[in-house]
């Protein structure tokens, strides 16, 4: 089961894969990837996700506009999948996928009170991914390819009009050292092409992977493809490309400089994971390692470095300086802390499809000490912490852990976590309003938000014999958002807001219906508008048990439960009490699954 996160932001959040198959020899998938001494707010070139197959079904979000009451699976039915993974002796590594996933369908009630309806929320979808790397110099030396597909039928309106008919990716990567290894230079490129109506085109154009819509954007080309806003388009082509080279190992000095560049047009979420496009991204960092021990240390390594980011507009988007000190003691203990510096940059996300606004800066500060990983009970901490550059905001973490092995075949990890957040321009909604010819016939509303989160993830791992071994986790999970001081901004590219109520216009609640009341002018001619209170409070307990039997050797049977329940209350305030009691008064959602492998062989 995931974890329970919160996720106020425009971006789909990343889930580690757990399903056995895909678990299983996904080394041989493994494109490009991404290696630095110290990076943040950026990611490798992606191009398999394997959690895309057999994903939540993508039009349940279209049911929650048109239903009062929508029965929607929970996933996607892999009808059938199957994959060759090996190496042969002369150093090329082989992968092939291929799964056929299932057209799922959810009955449901309009909102116009017609009778009970049947809507196409996934629709049959063929899956290939194929991969080839081969190795030269003795290891020292690889190279490699990699293709991708997606074919869809798309033969239902509403499946036509939202997801693409099909989307293909090619890509290229490298990884060379020299001079004993010490030095090395590794590298990726993607190619990707989707295709589909008029009308899933231009929401993929639309979506905050890259709003093309955007009234203030210039750019219309990328240098290979157009990337203009075009409505009537039926397909979009972009590129990605991630390169490093560095100084690894050697003496005492190390080094790096990468780049990492995703085209307007890159698009390649339907088989793999890309939450930004439209950006060309700069860093470098110089650093030391010390790796002879002495009295006072096992190890220390340290960095200091960069990084800018532009999008394709020429918009200086990040501008950071970064840290690094890590250190491990005589005892086994390590402690390691960084800092990271961010200068107030222009943000072309924030108003979602808006013009371009400033966002701001930080200081972001991190600390953490772990005992001795050999030993029966392992503690560590962490403590960060953040304060805003621009506006008065902060934010802290604190990330206390134990790890038990009472015994050789158990293992006990407990990890609680509080988090704190102040954050003085989350996004609301958008109004139309003429009178705001600054920002091109619209208003954005944000507010000041102060968010709080609370959790323990309980690990247990219990062997009882080789053949036989049990899992558990559990997570309580409780997370409230506090919105005040409702704002805009004074105008586009800059840092300034203005508070309704206080720096102009009015503002006012309404208790019985739970909204705002805006009117952003005061007595002038801008028309007064509402928006629902979006204080909330959610809570979660999220748990699975997963016994395994290998009942001879090389087939398995799997007896897996999961539970989940959730609970949630629009007032806003974080009561740990409350969001206890209300996570038991729900319903359980219990799944119980019986999972088997069987060993063809002598």
């Amino acid at each position: 089961v995931d974890p329970a996160t919160l996720n106020l932001s425009a971006f789909e959040t990343y889930y580690d894969e757990k399903r056995p198959f895909f678990v299983a020899g996904r080394s041989a998938f493994s494109f490009g990837g991404m290696r630095c001494m110290f990076c943040n707010n950026t990611s490798g070139l992606s191009a398999f996700y394997s959690r895309r197959i057999g994903r939540p079904p993508q039009l349940t979000g279209y049911l929650d506009d048109v239903a009062d009451y929508a029965d929607p699976p929970d996933n996607t039915s892999i009808l059938g999948a199957a994959k060759i993974t090996g190496r042969t002796n002369s150093g090329y590594s082989i992968g092939l996928l291929e799964a056929v996933t299932g057209r799922e369908s959810a009955d449901y009630v309009a909102t116009d009170g017609a009778d009970e309806a049947s809507q196409v929320v996934e629709p049959l979808t063929n899956y290939f991914v194929g991969r080839v790397e081969k190795e030269l110099r003795d290891g020292a030396t690889t190279v490699g390819g990699i293709l991708t597909s997606v074919a869809r039928r798309t033969a239902d309106p509403v499946v036509s009009d939202r997801l693409h008919g099909h989307a293909e990716a090619a890509g290229l990567d490298w990884y060379h050292t020299w001079h004993r290894r010490e030095y090395s230079w590794m590298g990726s490129t993607l190619v990707t092409n989707v295709a589909g109506s008029a009308a899933a085109i231009d929401r993929t154009q639309r979506s905050s992977a890259r709003y093309f819509q955007r009234p203030d954007r210039d750019v219309t080309g990328d240098g290979l493809f157009d990337a203009g806003y075009d409505p009537d388009a039926t397909s979009l082509r972009g590129y990605g490309l991630f390169t490093r080279v560095g100084k690894d190992s050697g003496g005492i000095l190390r080094w790096e400089a990468m780049a990492n560049v995703r085209s307007p047009g890159f698009e390649n979420n339907d088989l793999a994971f890309l939450n930004r496009a439209d950006y060309v991204w700069f860093n470098g960092n110089i650093g030391g390692s010390f790796t002879t021990p002495t009295r006072w240390y096992r190890s220390i390594f340290t960095s200091f470095g960069g990084a800018i980011e532009h999008n394709y507009d020429g918009d200086r988007t990040r501008a950071t300086l970064q840290a690094y000190y890590g250190m491990e003691f005589p005892n086994y203990w390590n402690l390691r802390t960084f800092w990271i510096h961010e200068e107030p940059s222009l943000d072309d996300r924030l108003t979602r499809g808006g013009p371009v606004v400033k966002r701001t800066g930080y200081d972001f500060g991190h600390f953490q000490v772990s005992t001795d990983a050999r030993a029966p009970a392992v503690f560590d901490v962490s403590l960060q912490g953040c304060r805003g550059i621009g506006d008065d905001t902060r934010s802290y973490t604190i990330r206390p852990g134990v790890a038990l092995k009472p015994a050789a075949n158990i293992f006990v990890q407990l990890s609680p976590s509080y988090s704190y957040d102040e954050t003085s321009a989350q996004y609301v909604t958008r109004v139309e309003d003429p009178t705001a010819t600054a920002f091109y016939g619209s208003r954005y509303v944000f507010g000041f938000i102060e968010t709080r989160t609370l959790s323990l993830s309980t690990r247990v791992n219990w062997t009882f014999t080789p053949d036989l071994t049990l899992q558990l986790f559990a997570q309580p999970f409780i997370a409230s958002g506090d919105y005040s001081s409702f704002r805009e901004f004074a105008a586009p590219r800059t840092l300034d807001k203005v508070v309704y109520g206080e720096d102009m216009g009015t503002i006012g609640y309404d208790a019985a219906a739970a909204t705002y009341e805006v009117d952003p002018d005061g007595t002038g001619p801008a028309e007064p508008f509402t928006f629902d209170d979006p204080d909330f409070t959610t809570s979660a307990l999220r748990g699975t048990a997963v016994l395994r039997w290998e009942y001879r050797p090389g087939s398995t049977l799997f007896f897996v439960w999961t539970q989940q329940r959730s609970g949630y209350d629009p007032s806003g305030t974080f009561d740990f009490e409350g969001a206890g009691d209300a996570i038991f008064d729900q319903r359980p959602m219990n799944v119980f699954q019986i999972k088997a492998t069987y060993w063809f062989g002598r």
